[in-house]
């Protein structure tokens, strides 16, 4: 595993992860049984700690770490591979990047999305970046999701619509509002 440390105000975690998480059992949050799926991706150069592994992993490690930064970061160049091999290619093909406008959100499951951001500078006066990060715990989340919805159902209903096929959150199973 990888060791993650975060050390400012309001925060002091260190902890330990493997950087890819597969589903234990074979199967998907969908219940279809799929080999290898990935549950779960922890990768945060910004905040990783010190290597803590025997010394015969440490060079297949590094050579691990780099092709998967070089898949992730359209960015990463690096002076001993081609500029357009295989796996900087699978960054530029997969990449989505957005601008956000003012005002705007973009909500996302944290372990579910590998995210990131651009550095950028302003012109002269132009002002001043401002990005705001919360974190919400999922079960919570997805509680909140659902009253809504089954109000909103039920409202809809009232008035004589017909109740709709509404999909759980996360693996498309039906649920009765």
């Amino acid at each position: 595993p990888a060791t993650f440390v975060k050390q400012r105000a309001g925060a002091s975690m260190t902890y330990r992860r493997p950087h890819i998480v597969l589903a234990e059992d074979g199967s998907s949050d969908s219940g279809e049984m799929m080999e290898n799926e990935i549950v779960a991706v922890h990768w945060s150069p910004p905040f990783e700690g010190p290597v803590m592994l025997p010394p015969g992993d440490i060079d297949r490690y590094y050579e691990a770490y780099s092709d998967f930064e070089r898949i992730l970061d359209v960015a990463v160049t690096s002076e001993e591979c081609d500029e357009y091999d295989e796996l900087s290619q699978y960054a530029k093909e997969f990449t989505w990047e957005r601008k956000l406008s003012p005002g705007e959100v973009l909500v996302f499951n944290n372990r579910r999305m590998l995210h990131g951001r651009r550095a950028f500078s302003f012109g002269e006066g132009l002002g001043q970046r401002h990005l705001v990060g919360c974190y919400t715990n999922i079960d919570d989340t997805v509680n909140c999701y659902r009253v809504n919805l089954r109000e909103m159902v039920l409202k809809g209903m009232e008035f004589g619509e017909p109740a709709p096929a509404t999909l759980n959150v996360g693996n498309g199973t039906c649920i009765i509002p």
